[in-house]
């Protein structure tokens, strides 16, 4: 029987322990036709080295990390990234920077914003170290210059270690994410997951197929922490018409779907 991890920090280490080669998150761009899957070793790894990067960084548990990307791979391992340093995750409702929110919902100030390529065009609101990700394929780095004082995702993160030096202490209680509703903890964040799971049918050892984005309030629970806390799997999708979602759902042996109202 899968023990209940009361942190999807534990969930992932747990899952490193029992199922290491499993594939975890599987991305598709339907209009590049980039795919790129993380077993969950790799997935372990890269957020390791975001967690690393944060420490580098000289941010401390608790601190909060706005994270505003769209859907991609890149964006899961930002988010265990966060969570595995001890800090907190603001995240947006798409309506405004998640920058703003946190303003709203808590008395701390943003310490570091991970932002995607279409950042670049209003500097200003983001708040704290800012990291871009160019969402290049093959992990490319901006051709670009980025703004004054930004960092490159690309440059930064995959030199790290595949180990966190210094791994912090997570709480069932403290809290994991920040959203305009409210705070959110561990905890609570896990009992979604698995709430999530059992709507959109997705059980142990399942393929999850979805174009939500991890990264909202709404997909976080559906598209990462659902997948990663009952031992299953998600393949995230964008770009894709009715044709390509069937090709792809065959070709990755999708046991259910699940996908944003249109």
């Amino acid at each position: 029987m899968r023990r209940h991890s009361p942190t999807v920090v534990t969930a992932l280490t747990d899952a490193l322990a029992t199922e290491p080669g499993r594939p975890l998150v599987t991305f598709y761009d339907g209009a590049s036709g980039e795919r790129v899957e993380l077993s969950v070793t790799t997935f372990a790894n890269w957020v390791n080295k975001v967690a690393n990067l944060a420490e580098d960084l000289l941010l401390d548990p608790g601190d909060l990390v706005a994270v505003d990307l769209p859907t991609h791979w890149l964006s899961t391992v930002t988010l265990l990234g966060v969570w595995a340093a001890g800090m907190e995750v603001v995240l947006s409702s798409g309506e405004k920077p998640s920058t703003s929110i946190a303003a709203g919902v808590t008395t701390g100030t943003v310490c570091l914003s991970v932002v995607g390529p279409t950042a670049t065009a209003d500097p200003a609101a983001w708040a704290g170290q800012v990291v871009a990700c160019s969402l290049r394929p093959l992990g490319g780095r901006f051709s670009d210059p980025l703004p004054n004082g930004w960092l490159d995702f690309a440059a930064e993160v995959p030199p790290q270690p595949d180990l966190m030096a210094n791994p912090a202490p997570v709480r069932p209680d403290d809290v994991a994410l920040r959203v305009v509703a409210g705070a959110t903890s561990h905890a609570e964040l896990v009992k979604l997951g698995r709430d999530t799971a059992v709507t959109s049918a997705l059980r142990p050892g399942g393929r999850l197929l979805t174009d939500l984005n991890p990264a909202t309030p709404e997909g976080v629970a559906v598209a990462l922490v659902g997948p990663l806390v009952t031992g299953s799997s998600v393949v995230l999708l964008v770009n894709a018409d009715g044709k390509t979602r069937g090709d792809i759902a065959h070709q990755e042996r999708v046991t259910c779907e699940r996908f944003a109202a249109r």
